[in-house]
């Protein structure tokens, strides 16, 4: 009887496939093994099958099937070291209805109540656990099986991001995912390339196989970072969001797209959100991993036989689909970038048909190694745009054209330019009407300017017609401009006009984020509206000013600065104002003889209120409350177990205040 043909044999085909990718995965990385790897997707659905099969069948379940234990087997180079807590897997969903489902079961089992959750992107790393004793850093251990892991300590230390001393001298046991950023692997590989070795597949295997090194030093080279998620043993706060707060307090690496959901819908908006965005990001990430946030709740929740009922992970979905490519067209921005667009031959995926897909930039073209006529395999998750995922160089042609950046701009002929340190290849020409077009599409959005009857063909017909050059041309529309367009009844001219009337009394926020600054987004703007009030004051500020602005470094500085400097943009901003733009004042709250007014001030160690309530009455008192030390800081309020940044402190003698202090010099506040 043929393989594979009876429910016995399929199991044990099953098993088997499941061993040999467990292996290549987690331990073949720096081996031809690891050419077994599969897709997260094609293992899921094996492992589902499996444990389907096993419970129709249990007589028929292996003594060694893989469903006992889906995880690394620890290597045998590296000393075992048992988990006192055990690391459990958690359980997966493929759907937003499956969540929904497990948001529903979670609200039951705590007899109605309608729990926090905080939702984490899952990192697609390596499980680790970093031990405190005394505040020092004495081991690190993978996961293994869960219950027992490999000792892997000086490779751990090498992480530069996890510190090896903190504050608190509690026993602490943090659980975290080491990854390998974007940047760092295409880098190594390349390096990997030119001395003749074989590049590793995706980030993930790279991390896994640095971990396992026998030479710390070549671990180190290899700029390993993690993410610490949760605290296993020694957890101060009730609630997972406090604790997340105090590994931050303590300098630990924590993801800070983070964010605390108070319903199941915000959860499912965050999951929708993060994958449509989640190329954006400088690391991998294949879902999104929701917890319940109270602890009291989470015992109460308890666990199963293999993973916590108070966590699961929602798990992207993927639908590939394979097609050819037959051009690439370039797309200009609004800021003048210059992106690359695959045109293909037509495909079906996910109930369309696609033929262009999103290459988001050169030096993704450049990891693929695209050629025209490549057959190509495509994904799309939920309703992100298409993207290339993996190329099959077996089937090229030997006279294929490389894709290459582009020498111009295909709206303008600008030659492009490439600016160091950067993805993007960019036109420079700040007025090629590609970008003019673009940059007046912001200006309208929903998020910008909100006049919500303007799109892009009336742009399109307007831009034509030498009716519009800039965003700014859209304050003299007139009737009679607009009545003669295609699909223009008098009642439609009359709805755009109003919409660009009611614009004019906007937020500041609103309309900063609408001139489109590189690097300024909605949160941002807002930012910048709360802390300089006006217009005026914003374009006035100096590189000093905008620095001291907390979640504002220097290459945004630069680029606000470039931006106000740029006399074409103070013309275009004359131009709104003068046509009835009127951004609403700001106010900011002045303190009249306060001694941290237009201070710098920083907190460090642990403080007998919460920070979020030192920093809010530190800004009132008119400070500038920043995160990190420098010469510049004015002074650095400082609780118990004051640690690396007390130190830099009293290097730079810098002034030092504790809560008693602060508060009193606050007293004198007239």
């Amino acid at each position: 009887m043929p393989f594979g043909s009876t429910t016995q044999a399929r199991i044990r085909e099953l098993s088997t496939l499941i061993h040999q990718y467990n292996y290549s995965y987690y331990c073949a990385n720096d081996s031809d093994e690891s050419e077994k790897y599969c897709a997260d997707e094609t293992y899921d659905s094996l492992v589902i099958e499996l444990k389907a099969l096993e419970n129709q069948y249990p007589e028929l379940k292996l003594e060694d099937s893989p469903t006992l234990d889906i995880t690394d087997e620890p290597h045998s180079v590296f000393p075992s070291r048992k988990h006192l807590i055990p690391m459990l897997s958690l359980g997966n969903v493929y759907s937003l209805d499956e969540l929904k489902r497990w948001g529903t079961s979670i609200q039951k089992l705590l007899g109605g109540q309608n729990p926090e959750y905080v939702c984490e992107l899952k990192i697609d790393g390596v499980a680790i656990s970093a031990i405190y004793r005394n505040g020092l850093l004495s081991a690190g251990v993978t996961r293994g099986d869960g219950n027992e892991g490999e000792e892997i300590t000086p490779n751990i230390k090498t992480i530069s991001c996890l510190p090896l001393k903190i504050n608190d001298v509690r026993d602490l046991d943090v659980r975290g995912e080491v990854y390998l950023p974007r940047k760092t692997f295409d880098a190594y590989n390349q390096q990997r390339i030119s001395s003749g070795e074989l590049p590793f597949k995706n980030p993930r295997n790279a991390a896994a196989g640095s971990l396992r090194l026998l030479d710390s030093t070549e671990t180190r080279r290899r700029n390993l970072a993690v993410f610490i998620y949760t605290i296993a043993e020694g957890a101060p706060e009730e609630s997972h969001a406090g604790n997340l707060e105090f590994l931050q307090q303590q300098e630990f690496p924590v993801n800070l797209e983070t964010k605390k959901a108070l319903s199941i819908e915000e959860v499912l908006e965050f999951c929708r959100y993060w994958e449509e965005h989640k190329e954006e990001l400088p690391y991998d990430i294949d879902g999104i991993v929701l917890k319940v946030n109270s602890l009291k709740q989470q015992r109460q929740l308890g666990f199963t036989a293999k993973s916590p009922r108070w966590a699961v992970a929602f798990k992207f979905t993927a639908e590939q689909a394979f097609s050819v490519l037959r051009e690439v067209e370039v797309g200009v921005g609004r800021t003048g970038n210059l992106t690359p667009v695959a045109i293909l031959d037509p495909v079906e995926l996910n109930g369309t048909i696609v033929g262009r897909a999103t290459l988001h930039n050169y030096d993704q073209v450049e990891r693929l190694n695209l050629h025209l006529g490549d057959h190509v395999t495509l994904e799309k998750g939920g309703e992100i745009i298409p993207k290339i995922v993996a190329v099959d160089p077996t089937k090229r042609q030997s006279t294929a054209q490389k894709i290459k950046p582009p020498q111009c701009c295909p709206s303008c002929g600008t030659s492009a330019v490439h600016i160091q340190d950067e993805v993007e290849w960019r036109c420079p020409n700040s007025e090629c009407p590609a970008q003019q077009k673009e940059q007046i599409l912001h200006f309208v959005s929903r998020r910008a300017m909100d006049m919500d009857t303007i799109g892009p063909a009336l742009i399109e017909q307007l831009m034509t017609k030498n009716l519009l050059q800039n965003a700014a041309d859209l304050y003299l529309l007139r009737h009679e401009d607009l009545s003669g367009l295609e699909r223009m009844a008098d009642k439609s001219a009359e709805n755009v006009l109003s919409s660009i009337e009611k614009s004019k009394k906007c937020e500041l926020a609103q309309f900063v984020h609408a001139l489109g600054i590189a690097n300024v987004g909605e949160k941002t703007a807002s930012i910048l509206a709360q802390q300089f009030g006006t217009l005026g004051r914003l374009m006035s500020g100096t590189l000093n000013d905008f620095e001291k602005v907390e979640a504002i470094g220097p290459v945004i500085a630069e680029s606000i600065i470039d931006f106000f400097q740029d006399q074409r943009q103070r013309q275009l901003i004359a131009d709104f104002l003068e046509r009835g733009v009127s951004p609403a004042e700001v106010k900011i709250l002045e303190i009249v003889d306060s001694p941290f007014s237009g201070k710098i001030v920083v907190m460090t160690g642990t403080l007998s209120e919460p920070r979020d309530v030192w920093k809010k009455r530190l800004i009132l008192a008119g400070a500038n409350v920043t995160g990190s030390v420098s010469k510049k800081t004015d002074f650095v309020l400082a609780g118990e177990n004051a640690g690396s940044k007390l130190e830099k402190a009293e290097k730079f003698e810098l002034a030092v205040i504790d809560e008693t202090t602060a508060l009193s010099l606050l007293e004198q506040i007239s």
